[in-house]
C-alpha cells in the first residue's frame, strides 16, 4: 500500500525587509495624498441673490345704505280699483283705473352705494313686495323696477343691464313699482319689506 506523501511549502520571509517595504510604501501614499490635497482646490458654491418688494392697497370699505323708502301715500280706490304707478327713474306718479292718491307725499326709494371709483357692482333686488295692512291680514303686491343714478351700466348680449361700474364714490339706486289696489280693499296702513343685494368684483 502506498503512502501519500504530503509536502507543505514553506516561505521563508526576512521580517525586517518586509518592515522596511511597508514603511517605503506607506511613505509614498502619504505624499500622494500630500500632493492631492495641495493640488486640488475644492469647488466654490455658486451664489445669488434677489429682492422683493412688498405692496398693499387699502380701499375704501364697501357699503349699501338706505336713505329713503319706497311710499305710494294715501289713495282712495273704488269701483273695480286700479293701478298706482312710481317711475323709478323721475319719481313722477301715475294712476290707471279707479283709484285717486291724495296729497303728494309718494316717492321712489333711494339707495346708495359706497365704493372705490372703478368697483364693479351686480346688483339684484326682489321682482315684488307684499305690503300687509297693519292689525290686519288683507295684502296687496307692488311689482318693483330698479334703476341707478350714475355709474356706468354693464349690459349682456341682448342689452340688457347686467351690471354697473363704480364711477363715483357714491352709487345711487332708485327703486319704484307699480302697486295694484282692488276697489273693496280694506281701508289702513299697508307696509312690506323688500331686499335689494349689492355684490361687488
Amino acid at each position: 500500500m502506498r503512502g501519500l506523501a504530503i509536502i507543505t511549502p514553506t516561505v521563508m520571509m526576512n521580517h525586517a525587509s518586509l518592515s522596511g517595504t511597508f514603511l517605503k510604501v506607506a511613505r509614498h501614499l502619504a505624499k500622494a495624498v500630500a500632493c492631492l490635497s495641495a493640488g486640488v482646490a475644492a469647488p466654490a458654491m455658486a451664489q445669488g441673490a434677489a429682492t422683493s418688494d412688498a405692496r398693499v392697497e387699502l380701499l375704501e370699505p364697501i357699503d349699501l345704505e338706505k336713505i329713503q323708502d319706497l311710499d305710494f301715500g294715501p289713495m282712495v280706490p273704488s269701483g273695480a280699483g286700479g293701478v298706482v304707478t312710481i317711475n323709478p327713474s323721475t319719481g313722477a306718479v301715475t294712476t290707471v283705473g279707479n283709484v285717486v292718491i291724495v296729497g303728494s307725499s309718494q316717492k321712489r326709494a333711494l339707495f346708495n352705494v359706497h365704493a372705490p371709483i372703478g368697483v364693479v357692482m351686480i346688483m339684484s333686488g326682489d321682482p315684488t313686495v307684499t305690503l300687509t295692512r297693519q292689525s290686519g291680514t288683507e295684502t296687496m303686491t307692488a311689482t318693483l323696477n330698479y334703476v341707478h343714478g350714475n355709474g356706468l351700466a354693464i349690459t349682456n348680449v341682448f342689452g340688457l343691464p347686467i351690471g354697473l361700474i363704480a364711477t363715483g364714490t357714491t352709487q345711487e339706486i332708485w327703486t319704484g313699482g307699480a302697486l295694484t289696489v282692488s276697489g273693496t280693499q280694506a281701508e289702513g296702513v299697508y307696509v312690506g319689506t323688500f331686499n335689494l343685494d349689492v355684490a361687488f368684483l
